[in-house]
């Protein structure tokens, strides 16, 4: 029996956060800047967020040239260019959030390489022209001159460069952001599993599980941003499909003397490699097994590990026989058929908010703030629903 304490003070909110990952704690962040009278709590299964938040490559990029021009023909122009915009927007919110000095974060630009010759290279001006408006001056630039500043093989046979990406510290990132939100009066609450959701139109009842005991939580609205694990949670015929992907990385030992330098991408970003303190992280490869890595399971593979160190080997550092690899892990995205990003109503008073299709760092704080206009919007049609005559 819970006493009236518990049920009166610990109990009921007026929004619910299922999910301490950048989508989830963005949002309750948004939600407490707007309103900061409202009861907010975040609630995180383990001690920190074990999906893609933390398991990522700490990539604060907008989409390589190849990729753009895959999402071009796969969903036009207009939204291939807004879906830019969105995570060039979602970056800025971020870094004017967190500040650059405490999420280790480098503009150092990025690259794409080629190991041979690709549609996408003869349309740089076609993309540029399509993203000025955007960014003000072209995207992207030939630069072939840095694969031997950079030390990369000569395989390569083409660079494309953009000085509009940048790489930071994904654990330090969201460190920062759960400190954002706790200052604005966020509750967070590790360790919590929620089992299950039952909504109606004035109410939502969360059933969870935390250090052996059963609680429920009421709240006005919950938002779901459990990325691929929203399924176990919220089954619904009005929110697209949900993809997961698991993305598989690398880090090497220390590399004396490396010339590394920014984020890279390669085969439309399935492959992406980057200088960390001195080591270099490859990451990717799940395009060569999509089937057996669309799976939540946080495990590697040495099928994908094989691939991944030998482009290690043969693309990144071929000037280097020897290399140890310090570091694997793998961590679980969610991607959409559309590649687009999701922010919907699933039930009654319940949003989902998933989708960010391997760009959750430049995404996540745009959704965040999507999802606090949709639940503004939900708060303002339940006022005109029970107070019509």
């Amino acid at each position: 029996m819970r006493s009236y304490w518990d049920t009166t003070a610990w109990q009921a909110y007026d929004v619910v956060v299922i999910g301490g990952g950048i989508i989830g704690i963005s949002t309750a962040i948004s939600c407490a800047e707007r309103h900061p009278d409202h009861r907010i709590v975040v609630l995180e299964r383990g001690h920190i967020p074990f999906g893609a938040t933390t398991r990522n490559a700490g990539f604060a990029c907008f989409g390589s040239l190849s990729e753009i021009a895959h999402d071009i023909d796969l969903m036009g122009i207009d939204a291939a260019h807004d879906l830019v915009r969105m995570r060039l927007d979602g970056l800025r919110m971020l870094m004017q959030r967190c500040g650059a000095d405490d999420i280790a974060y480098r503009n150092d630009g990025g690259s794409e390489v080629f190991l041979e010759d690709h549609p996408a290279l003869a349309r740089i001006d076609d993309v540029n022209a399509i993203l000025r408006d955007v960014l003000n001056q072209n995207a992207f630039h030939e630069r072939n001159d840095l694969r031997a500043a950079y030390g990369l093989s000569h395989d390569v046979v083409a660079l494309i460069h953009t000085s509009h990406e940048g790489t930071l510290h994904s654990g330090k990132m969201l460190r920062r952001l759960w400190k954002l939100a706790a200052e604005r009066g966020v509750e967070i609450r590790t360790g919590t599993t929620v089992t299950s959701i039952t909504s109606d139109y004035s109410s939502v009842r969360i059933h969870c599980e935390s250090v052996q005991q059963t609680i429920d939580i009421r709240c006005s609205h919950v938002v779901v941003a459990t990325n691929a694990m929203i399924p176990s949670l919220v089954r619904s015929s009005a929110i697209p499909t949900i993809l997961p992907g698991r993305g598989q990385v690398l880090v090497t030992e220390p590399i004396p003397g490396l010339s590394l330098r920014g984020s890279f991408h390669m085969d439309e970003g399935y492959y992406y490699f980057r200088e960390l303190d001195g080591r270099v992280l490859v990451g990717g490869g799940r395009n060569i097994d999509i089937d057996g890595e669309a799976t939540l399971s946080h495990d590697t593979t040495q099928r994908i590990q094989d691939v991944l160190e030998h482009v290690l080997r043969n693309v990144i550092l071929p000037h280097h026989p020897s290399i140890n690899i310090e570091h694997r892990w793998a961590g679980t995205m969610a991607f959409t058929e559309s590649k687009q990003p999701v922010v919907a109503v699933a039930e009654p008073n319940v949003i989902v908010a998933f989708g960010c299709n391997g760009m959750g760092i430049a995404l996540g704080s745009a959704l965040g703030d999507l999802c606090a206009d949709l639940l503004d919007q939900q708060k303002w049609a339940h006022h005109q629903l029970v107070t019509r005559p």
